[in-house]
């Protein structure tokens, strides 16, 4: 009896791992995602995913993701196996990582073998930063900008942030339908095309018989004041998305100023002036300013809508 027994436990022990089941295939991928999260290095888990998903989970992407990931969580620390489930071809594995700070779940997806699908419930902290700096630029040009003219009527600053947020419902469709059905080397220049014809001609048409200057500080307010606020407040509070500011301040506030003062001072020449000269140049800054952003310069941006408000101040003044 002894024997018999000795002989169950040394089978039990044997066995046991193939009648654990074999590890999950999810395991050595998520050893390697704490580690490139916790250093940086994107190659170690680029191996694992598919085409598809390199193409989704690019090392930008994954870049703000570490950054938004350790500031709200630190180091990562290891993980938990917490299950799985199939539907057709597709295989769900459920983890869970316990950080410095807390843990949040992970969910891999694969199929037939592939690493086709990864998802964080990374959830951080809301950070003001971005809408702060988007207001106080907007402000300082509008306070600047009031100061030089002596001037401001509050409905034309009304109007202007009335067509802020129509623009805000617009402009989105253009680079979405763009994206969608033109290639990127084209769809850049064009949308960048469509949203500066949009705006200035939406600035052209309201500034007939009224206070320009107003109207495009108005569209500046409405922009990075309003829709920042209203932005900030949707994303963290509402809907609850894993968004959070991580970019560099000191670009986003200077685009609110000098952005802000373009918007009052080509707004200004339109009141004054109804010829389609002035809506000429200041569409073609507008195209160059947005076709740049689109590349990816944002200073290189700037300075050409640095270059308008130049233009601008030159134009409103004769």
């Amino acid at each position: 009896m002894r024997k018999a027994l000795a002989i169950f436990l040394f089978i039990l022990v044997v066995l046991s791992p193939v009648l654990a089941g074999p590890p999950s295939q999810g395991d050595e991928f998520m050893g390697k995602f704490i580690e490139a999260i916790n250093t940086g290095n994107y190659s170690l888990i680029k191996p694992y995913m598919s085409d598809e998903l390199k193409a989704q989970f690019t090392e930008d992407y994954f870049q703000n993701l570490r950054e938004l990931t350790l500031r709200n969580y630190g180091k990562l620390k290891g993980f938990t196996y917490e299950g799985n489930e199939t539907q057709d071809d597709l295989l769900r594995l459920k983890y869970t990582v316990e950080t410095e700070k807390g843990s949040f779940p992970v969910l891999l997806v694969y199929h037939k073998g592939k690493l086709v699908g990864l998802a964080l419930g990374v959830v951080p902290e809301p950070n003001p930063l971005g809408m702060v700096a988007a207001m106080g630029g907007a402000l300082i040009a509008l306070v600047g900008v009031y100061l030089l003219r002596k001037k401001l009527s509050f409905p034309e600053l009304a109007l202007g942030s009335g067509l802020a947020l129509v623009l805000s419902i617009i402009l989105p469709f253009y680079s979405l339908t763009g994206t969608l059905l033109l290639p990127r080397v084209v769809a850049t220049p064009v949308v960048s095309l469509l949203s500066a014809l949009t705006i200035e001609v939406g600035k052209y048409y309201l500034a007939k018989n009224r206070d320009g200057l107003s109207l495009g500080l108005g569209l500046g307010i409405g922009q990075f004041v309003l829709l920042a606020i209203g932005t900030f407040v949707a994303t963290n509070f509402i809907m609850k998305l894993p968004v959070s500011f991580t970019g560099n301040v000191l670009p986003l506030f200077l685009e609110a100023v000098i952005f802000t003062v373009f918007y009052a001072l080509s707004t200004e020449v339109y009141s004054k002036r109804r010829d389609l000269m002035p809506f000429a140049v200041f569409t073609a800054f507008e195209f160059l300013s947005l076709y740049s952003l689109g590349l990816g310069s944002v200073y290189g941006s700037l300075t050409i809508a640095l270059a308008g408000v130049a233009v601008a101040w030159k134009l409103g003044g004769e």
